[in-house]
């Protein structure tokens, strides 16, 4: 773990290069939660001027206290890493977290102005449509239409995992490592893919604010980024994701 002084000064240095835009890629930014809100106290104190960034927060890590820190520290948007709102899932990923947790940092998130993106993963261990479908239902009801979901469809399997093993006792994968470099995705064997690409859509035909692993393989998104920074529009941009999507579907892209 990184001293927070250096990490705080890191931050000043960047912004006095003119450089705006600043994401922690941090795995876990909010655990430790002491650490994490020590680190906003520092950099709250330095009155730096760029738009900070994480994408990487620990639904069981997240209270009021916390985001108005990140308030004052300067972060402009958060994400949060949810994985899942199903308790079967989230205990069969290790997550260390359950679906309470969940509920109770989309609470916390709805008292605040700060942007938010939620990351889920489908078809993990003991993924089931009933485990996907609680998931779903969560994201409609408690996100937010102005903040953003994200859903991937299929875990990457890595090698020397225990993703990796539990694919290999399952029947799910059967070729070697070595093949590995070119991505692999694990699908519980409990639930039918095509149902839950089905499921999702959906979802997303609802709601113009959701989007999937398949939405960012759009090839005019790069444009689309360019000319927001172009025309001023303020970050993160994916908290423009509604609007986008209307707009690509009045033209007749299916988005």
């Amino acid at each position: 773990m990184f001293d927070r002084s250096g990490v705080a000064e890191s931050v000043m240095r960047l912004s006095a290069t003119g450089l705006r835009q600043i994401e922690f890629v941090d795995n876990v930014f909010n655990s430790p939660y002491s650490h994490a809100m020590a680190l906003c106290e520092d950099l709250a104190r330095l009155r730096h001027s760029a738009y900070l960034y994480s994408l990487e927060l620990n639904p069981f890590h997240i209270d009021s206290a916390l985001i108005n820190a990140m308030g004052r520290a300067g972060f402009r948007g958060i994400g949060i890493t949810a994985e899942s709102a199903s308790d079967k899932v989230l205990a069969a990923l290790g997550k260390g977290y359950g679906a309470q947790s969940v509920y109770q940092a989309a609470e916390v998130v709805s008292r605040h102005n700060l942007p938010c993106v939620w990351i889920f993963m489908l078809g993990g261990p003991g993924e089931t449509e009933e485990t996907v479908t609680e998931t779903l239902r969560f994201a409609e009801k408690y996100i937010r239409p102005s903040d953003t979901a994200f859903f991937n469809l299929g875990v990457r399997i890595y090698p020397g995992t225990q993703l990796e093993t539990i694919s290999r006792r399952q029947g799910v994968l059967s070729i070697h490592k070595d093949k590995m470099l070119r991505p692999v995705f694990y699908v519980s064997p409990e639930l039918d893919t095509d149902w839950m690409i089905r499921r999702v859509q959906d979802s997303l035909n609802r709601k113009m604010n959701f989007i999937s692993s398949d939405s960012i393989g759009l090839p005019f998104l790069p444009f689309i980024h360019r000319l927001a920074h172009r025309i001023g529009m303020r970050t993160p941009l994916w908290k423009y994701t509604r609007y986008v999507r209307r707009g690509l579907r009045t033209i007749g892209v299916k988005a």
